[in-house]
């Protein structure tokens, strides 16, 4: 297998973060070893990824949250994107991405609100990868071990020909090696594979010194996991192809799971999951598998099974998730229906109050000043008829008075 490493880095990003990760995986690892040494290192990867996925949690299921609402959008996304749908020019381009930004400020919701859990995991990555391709500068008890074995082989009078002449193949992989500095030769021997370490033994004495092969083996059997050295990289050649298939696969199945359910809700909410960005998602569900699988077998196995468990970890979390959600969404749906019905009998309630006579509400001021009014107004209608029906017999007697004179 080919190896790429470095001894620490000196960067002045990585380095802080390395340190920050290594005194977890530090702290972790002498945990493991005190119990067992089998697997030690890949139950150390493991265990740092679930705790490293249950930090990022929160910002998953605000990421979720997130897509809920960007789903529960879609069918008003589609009308604005229809309205402006054979409209090419610059002002009507303009006009609907500010119609887009006004539903979007009206909702408190960004289409990019939940590419904040990806954007973290790649920086993790990076500092893993540095982690893991130098363990022997990271991690101290397994560091202490290689200090020892470095000790003794810088001893040796002929050390530098016997690893010039016999491990080229291992120096290329090694950046700004020494053969004379301790760092570099402790860098060397970390990455050696056990066959490296046979051909060492067969060309020195120290295939007789028990306790120093002691040493090499414990150190093998530490950084093993099911068989494999997850300090070395997967390759293309069987049994380590086995790793990046696996990786490929399950993040497939990961974006798969998470594609079919935003399909259902985007349907549940009106909406066409063919125009919802689901048809990238889709292409990013074939090619990101493989781009998962590339990196597999160039990195470490240490960066696979990170990337294996946290796949894992992913489904389980996104079941999760969902269920938390969901349970949130019907709490909503059962308070907005809760609402509706208040509303409504309120408003079949102040139907019922209103006095059909007046128009307004019964017991409201309104509707006294209203029912006085009319009131007055029959009363005054009353009076007028009556002075009318006075007026009129008062025209009636002058009428008879008249006609009697003129008889007489």
């Amino acid at each position: 297998m080919d190896f790429v490493f470095l001894a620490q880095t000196n960067n002045f990003i990585l380095k802080p973060l390395a340190w920050l990760f290594s005194f977890v995986i530090d702290i972790i690892y002498n945990g493991i070893v005190s119990l067992t040494t089998v697997n030690a290192l890949g139950i150390t990867i493991i265990l740092f990824t679930f705790i490293i996925r249950t930090i990022l949690f929160p910002l998953t299921l605000k990421q979720q949250r997130s897509s809920r609402k960007m789903q529960r959008l879609q069918p008003k996304i589609q009308r604005i994107q229809d309205k402006y749908k054979n409209k090419t020019d610059p002002e009507s381009t303009r006009m609907m991405q500010m119609e887009m930004n006004d539903l979007y400020k009206e909702n408190k919701t960004s289409p990019f609100s939940g590419c904040l859990p990806m954007l973290i995991q790649l920086p993790i990555i990076f500092v893993l990868y540095e982690v893991l391709r130098n363990l022997a500068f990271y991690i101290t008890g397994y560091g202490e071990y290689f200090n020892t074995l470095t000790t003794q082989v810088m001893a040796l009078s002929n050390y530098q020909s016997i690893i010039q002449d016999n491990f080229s193949s291992v120096i290329q992989g090694l950046q700004n090696f020494d053969i004379n500095t301790f760092d570099s030769v402790k860098d060397l021997l970390a990455h050696f594979t056990m066959a490296n370490w046979n051909q060492f033994f067969e060309l020195t004495s120290f295939g007789t010194d028990q306790a120093f092969t002691d040493i090499v083996y414990l150190t093998q059997e530490l950084n093993s996991f099911i068989g494999f050295n997850l300090t070395e990289t997967a390759g293309l050649s069987f049994p380590g192809i086995i790793w990046p298939v696996v990786a490929g696969v399950t993040t497939w199945l990961q974006s798969y799971i998470m594609m079919k359910a935003n399909d259902r809700r985007t349907v549940a909410a009106g909406g066409d999951p063919k125009k919802n960005g689901n048809q990238t998602m889709k292409t990013m569900n074939i090619v990101f598998p493989f781009m998962t699988a590339f990196f597999v077998i160039t990195m470490p196995l240490g960066i696979g099974l990170y990337w294996i468990a946290g796949n894992f970890f992913s489904i389980l979390q996104q079941l999760i998730v969902d269920k938390i959600v969901d349970n949130e969404e019907y709490k909503q749906a059962l308070e907005r229906k809760k609402e509706l019905e208040e509303k409504k009998r309120l408003k079949e309630i102040a139907r019922s109050n209103i006095d059909k006579k007046t128009g307004k509400r019964i017991g409201t001021a309104e509707s006294v000043i209203a029912r006085s009014s009319m009131a007055g107004n029959r009363k005054a209608a009353a009076n007028k008829r009556i002075e009318n029906y006075k007026e009129m017999k008062k025209e009636q007697e002058k009428t008879e008075n008249s006609s009697e004179k003129e008889d007489s």
